[in-house]
């Protein structure tokens, strides 16, 4: 194997490392702050990286806490905005897509979903197969990554082969098209890290932005941040600074009464993959309200969601605190097991096959006099009086294109970035809209992957080795030979389940997690993937880990698990 293909991508990113990371944030200049940590927020520092912009990045809560961590964790490019007719966004998320199966390849995998054409149904056969013919053609159409496979249209009968579990009398026509699964916060954590590596990024979450001081002019000298951790307050100097905080946008704006930011509930529900009884994924129409949700095979489980409900908003436009958990109720739960049981109907569904549910709020822009599902993801970006830059509306799959324009908009503004007292100049090749669609360093090809470990032949499951591979790229390999040198770091924390210490040690070393609610929710799967039943037990195992690692004591440890457990149980009502 070559050398290139040998080569293990690391950052010394820890939170061993946190105080000498706030005195930067506090002692030097910055030519750009990005207040907001999730995966908008991350792509600007990577977009900031690439061009050679000194920036600080600081979220109040984690990495990828909101939203990014919440998704219906797809990289698609919205079939059902054809209904809209919002055929730019269509195209512009497909080719995002593309690029990111191309070039975050380990992670973004290929997943089959079947679009039912129903008779007199709201997308009836006839629209079914001139959305999916117009949407892989969008998705090719003088692009440079093309979509995976194209579609394809069964009759009911060929589709009772390959899903005999599914049912739908109206069935006409079945179409076949392909988009791709995707971790959220795996993302936003591996375009952050990127950020880190190749740039002067410095990143630290349990920070929260305050307020701004201002020069005489009235723009923004500095952010007025405070230590989540500690208490401390502080500042952080830049004249060019980005609100790229999702739901919380309203909350830094000045003189915006009603803000720009209509918050919307989406919920998902895991099951076991065999308890729905779908091979493929599905796109299926409620029965409440014919809204769509998915039913997404992913890996070994069945995901269910979303659900897409307006949640209200604090005094003066501004979003409460309260925003910042929400969780699944039994009614959201109902809404979506009703459409499934019916779809499913040998399923049967309920409660007790629940793994785990977790609830997000899509920080979608207001657009008066439309429906929760009718409103664009389309983003905006504006500048409020003080200079401040905001980013807000856009979808996952979009987030490069996103930072991309956000970027742009702050070095075509009057002054533009300044560095050293002097106006930043770029190459013509770094204005180019593509020039950050590059692979990720931590990308692995699958034959590399193949290679190494027979060359090196762990004595790990191939379950383990397949979701390692998945999760980390080349970070696997680290994680992989940290097993060989201690083969008690390969133990399964639980039966059945992939997760291992090598797994934790390598995030503690390179991924800025302070608190074991980073771990678990954020940088694994564990609280998705993990009945809820069984948390407890992980949960002790990962703590003590952590302990080891950052020295807590153990009332830290209990603390830590407490909190934990307290999410676990918010999210399971029965």
């Amino acid at each position: 194997m070559s050398r290139r293909m040998t080569t293990i991508v690391n950052i010394d990113w820890t939170v061993k490392k946190r105080e000498g990371y706030i005195r930067r944030l506090e002692n030097e200049v910055f030519d750009l702050i990005i207040i907001g940590g999730g995966v908008t927020g991350a792509g600007i520092a990577r977009e900031a990286a690439l061009r050679g912009i000194k920036t600080a990045l600081i979220d109040k809560n984690d990495f990828a806490f909101g939203t990014s961590s919440r998704s219906s964790k797809l990289a698609h490019g919205g079939l059902r905005y054809f209904l809209h007719k919002d055929f730019g966004l269509i195209r512009e998320a497909t080719g995002e897509r593309n690029w990111l199966r191309h070039h975050f390849s380990h992670n973004v995998r290929p997943v089959k979903i079947n679009l039912p054409g129903l008779k007199n149904g709201k997308i009836p056969p006839l629209l079914v197969k001139l959305a999916i013919s117009i949407y892989d053609f969008l998705s090719n159409f003088r692009a440079k990554y093309k979509q995976y496979k194209q579609h394809t249209f069964l009759s009911p009968d060929e589709l009772k082969k390959e899903e005999p579990n599914f049912h739908a009398p109206a069935l006409e026509i079945m179409g076949q098209f392909y988009d791709t699964n995707i971790d959220d916060s795996r993302l936003t954590l591996e375009t952050l890290k990127e950020s880190i590596q190749i740039g002067d990024i410095v990143a630290v979450n349990y920070l929260k932005a305050e307020n701004f001081s201002l020069n005489t002019d009235g723009k923004i000298r500095e952010v007025n941040v405070v230590d989540i951790e500690s208490g401390r307050k502080f500042s952080i100097r830049s004249t060019q600074v980005v609100n790229a905080t999702g739901i919380w946008t309203d909350n830094l704006l000045e003189h915006k009464e009603n803000g720009v930011i209509r918050p919307t509930k989406g919920v998902h529900i895991l099951l076991p993959e065999n308890r729905v009884g779908n091979h493929a994924s599905f796109i299926v129409f409620s029965v409440d309200d014919n809204r769509i949700f998915f039913v997404l095979n992913r890996n070994k489980f069945t995901l269910i969601g979303t659900t897409d409900t307006d949640y209200p908003i604090g005094a003066q436009g501004k979003v409460n605190e309260d925003f910042d958990l929400p969780y699944c109720t039994k009614e959201d739960c109902d809404y979506l097991f009703r459409t499934v049981n019916v779809y499913f109907p040998a399923a049967k569904i309920t409660y007790d096959d629940i793994i785990s549910t977790y609830a997000g709020i899509r920080p979608l822009v207001m657009e008066p006099g439309k429906s929760e599902d009718e409103i664009s993801r389309k983003h905006m970006i504006f500048d409020s009086p003080n200079g401040l830059t905001s980013i807000c509306g856009g979808k996952l799959t979009t987030f490069r294109k996103m930072a991309v324009d956000t970027l742009f908009h702050i070095i075509q503004k009057k002054g533009g970035i300044i560095q050293d007292g002097k106006q930043l100049r770029f190459h013509k090749n770094q204005m180019k809209a593509h020039f950050s669609q590059k692979p990720y360093l931590i990308t692995l090809e699958q034959s590399d992957w193949d290679q190494y470990i027979q060359e090196i032949s762990p004595d790990l499951t191939s379950n383990i080795l397949d979701i390692l591979y998945q999760q980390y790229g080349k970070g696997a390999m680290k994680i992989v030979n940290n097993v060989l040198e201690n083969p008690a770091l390969g133990e399964p924390f639980l039966d059945h389940h992939p997760f291992i210490p090598a797994e934790i040690y390598y995030i503690l070393d390179h991924e800025f997690a302070p608190h074991l609610t980073d771990v678990l929710i954020r940088r694994t799967e564990i609280s998705m993937k993990v009945k809820h039943t069984a948390q407890p037990i992980i949960a002790e195992k990962v703590a003590k880990i952590m302990t080891d690692v950052y020295n807590w004591d153990e009332s830290t440890k209990k603390h830590e698990i407490t909190q934990y457990l307290d999410h676990i149980a918010k999210t399971i009502w029965f």
